[in-house]
């Protein structure tokens, strides 16, 4: 059985919350930051981009995309610095919590096929089922016991 890797990767997380603000919280399911990080970068926009921009038309999304670039395409460096400082500090916030989530330790004991934490009065892991060998069940130690063999 292979080991499965359920901790997140704080790169791939920061890598997306600097491409979308928010995108890098989806996905290590922190559904409030995500929006959090999402308005910020929407009223960013909203503030600094649109006043200089003006409202655009667009009947579909290839025409609103085209109409994106080429509104954003001369704006100044005090309209770009807000969305920039925004997808920054969302990529570190990202990255940060990801990290703290993958130092945090369990207390107990974690099975050696899937590192999941195990429970104690069991002595194999109620999450993939492999016998636990170093630990004493109901029926003795772990080499006589009928689980193990």
């Amino acid at each position: 059985m292979t080991r499965t890797r359920s901790e997140k990767r704080p790169w791939l997380g920061a890598l997306l919350a600097f491409f979308l603000p928010g995108l890098g919280h989806v996905y290590l399911r922190e559904w409030l930051r995500s929006a959090m990080w999402f308005a910020f970068a929407v009223s960013a926009v909203l503030l600094f981009v649109f006043p200089e921009t003006g409202p655009v038309e667009a009947t579909g999304p290839a025409e609103a995309f085209s109409a994106a670039v080429e509104a954003t395409e001369g704006l100044s460096l005090e309209a770009m610095l807000p969305i920039w400082i925004v997808r920054v500090f969302s990529a570190i916030d990202a990255y940060w919590l990801a990290l703290r989530r993958s130092g945090e330790e369990t207390d107990g004991e974690q099975c050696p096929a899937c590192g999941k934490p195990v429970d104690e009065d069991l002595d194999f892991c109620q999450w993939c089922t492999t016998p636990l060998p170093e630990r004493e069940g109901p029926n003795g130690p772990a080499e006589g016991n009928a689980v193990s063999r």
